[in-house]
């Protein structure tokens, strides 16, 4: 299997092969030594017989957006207060 991996490393390296004819794959493979399976779904541009030939699932992903957080006031609860927190503070004690 490793020698299909490597060709499509190659292929996917290489915007030559990527773009080429079925004539000039079949030169490309020529020097290979792939599965006659594999060679044919490269061939035939077949990445869903490919997949399946490698034993691949399908590849799905979801993505969803993030919940948003509401903001929790909590006081005195260890935090420190903010300097105008603390300067309300001092002006209450002394009025």
């Amino acid at each position: 299997m490793s020698d299909i991996i490597e060709f499509l490393e190659r292929m996917g390296e290489d915007a030559r092969l990527r773009d080429a004819s079925a004539a000039e794959l079949e030169l490309a493979l020529a020097g290979t030594r792939l599965e006659p399976a594999h060679e044919a779904a490269v061939l035939a541009r077949d990445a869903a017989g490919l997949q399946a030939l490698l034993g691949l699932g399908a590849l799905m992903a979801v993505q969803l957006p993030a919940e948003e957080e509401e903001e929790q006031e909590d006081e005195g609860e260890g935090d420190e207060p903010s300097p105008a927190e603390e300067s309300l503070r001092r002006e209450a004690a002394v009025a």
